[in-house]
Order: C-alpha cells, then structure tokens, then sequence
C-alpha cells in the first residue's frame, strides 16, 4: 500500500480531498496525523475524504487492520483569515 499524492495537499476542514497511490482500496482506515477519517474508495487507487478540524501540517497515511501503514505524504490544514 502506497500514496503517491493527495489533492489538494493543503485545504480548509470539510473540503474533500483524494488520496492516490497503489493498494490503497484495500485500506481500513485513513489517519490525518493520529484521527482517523470516514473515506470512500472512488476507483482502484484511489480514496476520498473530507478534511478533518485542525490545523497545522500533519501527515497522512492509510493503515490495515493489522496495524500495517503506508508511507505518509504531508498535509497542511488552511484558516480563515
């Protein structure tokens, strides 16, 4: 399982996002820093989710069940000015 890249790789919170890589369809949860996320699978490879509260850079990565990880990619949370 690897992520190759997320669109856009900063956003607001509740702004969706998609997760690209390999094997990430067979993922069971998808983590922004330590908070796991609801996501759909759109099409083999590829996830969506919304963007959780936060802020800051954090790293985001999919897991298995078994405690297995992908590597991570960064993400940087947006405020309102």
């Amino acid at each position: 399982m690897q992520i190759d890249s997320i669109t856009p790789n900063s956003a607001l919170p509740r702004t969706p996002v998609i997760i690209k890589g390999n094997g990430l369809d067979a993922a069971d949860k998808l983590l922004f820093g330590d908070e796991s996320v609801p996501f759909k699978v759109t099409r083999t490879g590829s996830i969506e989710a919304d963007v959780p509260s936060g802020s800051g850079t954090l790293d985001v990565t999919a897991a298995l069940e078994d405690g297995e990880k992908s590597n991570s990619v960064s993400f940087t949370f947006l405020s309102i000015s």
